[in-house]
This record gives structure tokens, sequence and C-alpha cells, in this order.
């Protein structure tokens, strides 16, 4: 019994061995897999690769839910006040409205640095934003000084005079805004609206000093397969034109512009967008030449990428002057609208615009290459530029039936520079063909600007302190006329809430 005893005791001893022996070669063999997995696999041809299932042994039992498994908690995403660049990059619901394409008005201040009216995409280093209320407002107020070396924009015994121009305003918008961070429309119906007012109080020549004052109403009908956007701009200025023709005197012009856009979705490729606007160009001095102007516009875009679009337009417009002879232009071309890039918005309409002038008087044939739109891109977190042009058929507003041809180029260069600080290099070139005489003439206006911003978030370098230097120069290239030059220098402030 005792040697039977010693003989199992033996053999359980055995056991024991090689239990523990099979323990220690699977912790080892354990360790020296973990060691290729945390690593890269051995590079040897015949090395079979570690399954998966060996790196969670046990836990998909049969029968048992995902819930069951044990997982790490998932780390909080940091809250974003905005949508990601990456997602204001993608289509709205692969939408034809995800951006409903800008089409090109004439701006209610042809001296301005324009921008579109609706809609307006990524522009500068940081695009305009609002906030999600459904009836938000905005107010602001400024102060600037300017001291300008040749008010009048005379070409012979300039005058010169500092003047003081305080402003103040009000925006507002009801529903979901137009805005490149809203991701869809979630109202169907909205408005935004803008009124600001502002003077020019000249020291040495009172006689200069005026009200101005500017309104803008535009709405939003529509979210899906249907939008109409009705708008309307005022504007009454009493100032010189820099970058048109007209400029001699600081003359007071009301500016008149409501009208009617349409966008409709026919298919998921094909969209279809009208426009139809009347614009009245009024002066109080009867001396100056009053217009009236009636379009319509009817456009079809093809989606060919995912954020851009090609497009064959037509278009109608007919002029009647106080004085001289009215008469209509039917335009006609292809563009485009859209992002070939993340970092590239481009906006282009180009085609041939045919004059039917009425009256019979000599005169060149003006009919030829129109083109309208913008570009702008973003080269880096600290460096934006957008360049703007137009060619364009004007009635004069100073002599009987000498309408011109107006070729306008803008480019706008906006520098971060760190620390709230920014540099924005400005040229603006303007070029005018004339029907009556031969006239060629040329017009250059630089401008620099450097300020600082104040904190804001909706409006990132609007709320700023800044100055600014601008040199305008004009010259008749061919024909008569003398050199007109003027100096601005500005320093001033804008508040927005």
């Amino acid at each position: 019994m005792i040697s039977n005893f010693s003989e199992i005791q033996k053999r359980i001893s055995s056991v024991v061995r090689w239990v523990a022996l099979a323990i220690s070669l699977g912790l080892f063999s354990s360790a020296f897999g973990q060691i290729f997995l945390e690593g890269d696999l051995p590079d040897i041809g015949s090395a079979e690769m570690i399954s998966p299932q060996a790196t969670s042994p046990g836990l998909a039992e049969p029968g048992l839910r995902s819930r069951s498994l044990p997982q790490n908690p998932a780390s909080a995403e940091p809250e974003y006040r905005y949508q990601p660049l990456y997602r204001l990059n993608q289509p709205y619901y692969d939408s034809l409205f995800r951006a409903t394409p800008p089409q090109y008005l004439p701006a209610p201040d042809p001296s301005t640095f324009r921008s579109v009216i609706v809609n307006e995409p990524l522009i500068g280093l940081h695009p305009r934003a609002y906030r999600m209320g459904i009836l938000e407002f905005y107010p602001y107020f400024g102060l600037i000084q300017t001291f300008d070396s040749n008010v009048n924009l005379t070409s012979s015994n300039p005058i010169a005079d500092f003047y003081l121009t305080p402003r103040a305003g009000i925006e507002f918008q009801l529903g979901s805004p137009d805005s490149a961070y809203t991701e869809g429309y979630d109202t169907v119906l909205a408005l935004q609206g803008s009124y600001e007012a502002y003077g020019d109080l000249f020291y040495r020549n009172p006689e200069f000093s005026a009200f101005n004052q500017k309104l803008a109403l535009m709405g939003r009908v529509g979210r899906s397969a249907a939008i109409w956007r009705p708008f309307f701009n005022y504007s009454d200025i009493t100032g010189t034109d820099l970058l048109t023709r007209e400029l001699t005197n600081r003359i007071r012009r009301i500016r008149i512009l409501p009208g009617l856009q349409a966008a409709y979705k026919l298919t998921s490729l094909i969209g279809w967008n009208q426009l139809f606007s009347y614009y009245d160009f009024n002066h109080p001095d009867p001396a100056y030449i009053n217009t009236q102007t009636w379009r319509t516009e009817q456009q079809f875009t093809y989606r060919v990428l995912n954020e851009w679009s090609l497009a064959v337009w037509g278009e109608y417009r007919y002029t009647t002057p106080s004085r001289g002879f009215a008469g209509g232009e039917y335009l006609f071309g292809i563009g485009w609208v859209g992002k070939l890039d993340p970092r590239l918005f481009t906006q282009m309409r180009i085609g041939y615009g045919a004059l039917a002038m009425d009256g019979n008087i000599p005169r060149r044939n003006l009919s030829g290459l129109r083109f309208n739109g913008y570009t702008t891109f973003q080269w880096s977190e600290r460096i934006a530029l957008t360049l703007l042009y137009d060619r364009d058929y004007v009635f004069n507003e100073l002599y009987d039936n000498d309408n011109y041809v107006s070729t306008l180029l803008q480019l706008k260069v906006e520098f971060f520079l760190g620390g709230n600080w920014y540099l924005t290099p400005y040229m603006g070139a303007s070029v005018q063909e004339y029907d009556l005489a031969n006239n060629l003439t040329l017009q250059l206006r630089p401008e620099l600007e450097v300020s600082y911003a104040l904190p804001n978030q909706q409006l990132p370098n609007d709320p700023r302190i800044f100055v600014k230097l601008s040199y305008m120069h004009s010259q008749s290239i061919q024909g008569p006329g003398d050199p007109v030059e003027d100096v601005r220098i500005s320093t001033g402030f804008n508040f927005k809430f």
C-alpha cells in the first residue's frame, strides 16, 4: 500500500513538472509574440501572420453580445463652435443647393471692393460667420479720420482737406443664414438686412460735407428643389467714384436696385437659375445723366465634379438715359462656379455682348468680349488672395451718347502677421474705351492697410483699428485729357457686436 502510494506521488510530481514547463513555454512564446505585435513582423517569407484572435483570446465567446466585451471608454471629443473645414468643403447633403452659385450684379457703389451679394463663400483668411439663432442683430459703429490731397479729383488746382467720418449701422438675420458655416437651410423663410449711415465732415471746406446712407435687404424662400431670393439695395452717397470714369466733383448719387434671383433643381446634376432686376441710377444735380436699366438672365448649370459646375447663360438688358439715346445689349456665353481644390473657389462668366443702340449717330461698335466674376485662393493659414474681374458696357454720366466699355481688375491679398495683426495690400486697375471718340483711359489705385483685429468670433478682421494709405492715378492713353492724382491717408476703428 505504501509502495503504491509512493508510486502515485512520483507520478503526480512528474505531471506537475511537465505542467510547469508547459506554462513557462507558453508565457515565453506569448511574450515573444507580443514583441512582434508591437513592432514590425520579421521579414521572413515563410513567417505566418499572427492571427487577430490571438490578441483577444477567450473574449469572443459564442452567444456574447458586443457590449459584453471589455472596451476602453471613448475619448471625449472637443466641442467646436463651427463646422470643421473638411465638412465645409463637402456638398450639403449632396444637393445642388449646397452653395447656391452667386450671380453677378452691379455693385451699389462701384468705388468699393466688390463682394458677392448672396452666399459669400470662403473669402479671405477668415470667412464671415453668423450666429445660429432664429433672430440675431449685429450693431456696429466706427470713426475714421482721413486726409485727401485732391478732394474733387481734378487735374488742376487740387483741393486738399481733412475730414472726419463717424459711421453707425445695424445688421440683422432672421432664419438660418446664407453662410459658409451653414451646412443646410433649416428654415424655409429667411431674411437678412443691414442699414448704415455715415457722414463726411470737412474741416476747411464744409461745403463738401455730406450725409450718406446704405440699405440692403436679402430674402430667401425655399430650401430644396426651388429657392427664390428677393433683394433690395438702396444707397445715397456723395463722393468721388474711384475706378470709374466720372472723376470730377463730389457728386451725390442715388442707386436703387430691386430684383429677384431664382434657383431650381431640375435633376441631381442639372440646375436652372434666373435673375430679374431693375436698376435706377439718379443724380439730384441736373448736369448729370440719370439712367434706368431693366435686366433678365437665364442660366443652366451642370455639375461636372462634386464641387464644380459648368454653366451656359444668356442675358438681355435695356437702359434708358435721361439724355441721349437708349439701347439694349444681348449677352450669352459660358461659365463655371465651384472648387477645383479645397483652397480655391472660382466663379467666371465669359461671353459676347451684342449692342443694339437706338439713334442713327456715328459711333464705334463696342460689341465684343464680356466677363465677370472672382477667384479666391487660400494660399495658407496666413495668406489669402482674391481676384475680382469684370468687363461691361457702361452709360456715361456726363456726356450724351459717349458710353464706354470698362475693364476692371482688383487684387486683394490678406496677410496674417500673428498676434491679431493683419497686412492687406490692394491693387485696382481699370481701362475705359469710348463710343464716340477714340479715347482710351487708364486708372490705377494701389492701397495698403495695416490693422489690429479686435476679438470677435463672427467677424475676425472686421472689428479693427487700422491705418490705410491709398493712391489713385488716372490718365488718357489715347486722346485728350490731363492726368489726375490723389493721395488718401485714413486711420480709425470699426466696432461690431
